[in-house]
């Protein structure tokens, strides 16, 4: 009886051993590193503002940035995902077209790649979402004719 209860504490103290080596700390999970895409937002004549022609986003998200490298294996007209989510003030320094620099971003990590969205999120990224203040209007944006460009590096 004593080597039975023995071996089970055995088996236990191995067993616990295990399972505390095996633990996978959260600091030691890789982050993906940050990556930044262009998108293209509403053609020129829809509003006549240059400034809606095109968008950045960024997202170290890595289901994301694989939707987007996927798109981009695509033919442009073939493309049907497009970003959609929460939006905040300022630029972060890369969300530009040209020239102009935008009054807003996408919420880095927040956002996802989707087929559709409600119309109250749909605009041009200069006309509706900068001019018609969607941060504290509507909070998010989806642009059904939005879609990725390009991934850009060091924006």
């Amino acid at each position: 009886m004593k080597k039975a209860v023995l071996k089970l504490c055995l088996i236990g103290w191995s067993v616990g051993i295990t399972f505390t080596s095996c633990k996978i700390d959260e600091d030691d999970i890789p982050i993906a590193a940050k990556h930044y895409f262009k998108f293209k937002s509403c053609h020129e004549n829809s509003h006549g503002n240059w400034q809606d022609t095109s968008f950045v986003a960024a997202t170290s998200n890595p289901f994301v940035i694989q939707q987007c490298l996927d798109q981009l294996e695509l033919p442009a007209e073939s493309r049907t995902l497009f970003p959609l989510g929460e939006i905040e003030n300022g630029s972060l320094g890369y969300n530009k077209n040209g020239t102009h620099i935008f009054n807003w971003h996408f919420v880095e990590d927040s956002w996802e790649m989707v087929e559709l969205g409600i119309e109250i999120y749909d605009g041009c990224a200069y006309s509706d979402v900068e001019l018609t203040n969607y941060v504290e209007n509507v909070g998010s944006y989806g642009g059904w004719s939005n879609i990725v460009l390009e991934e850009i590096i060091n924006p």
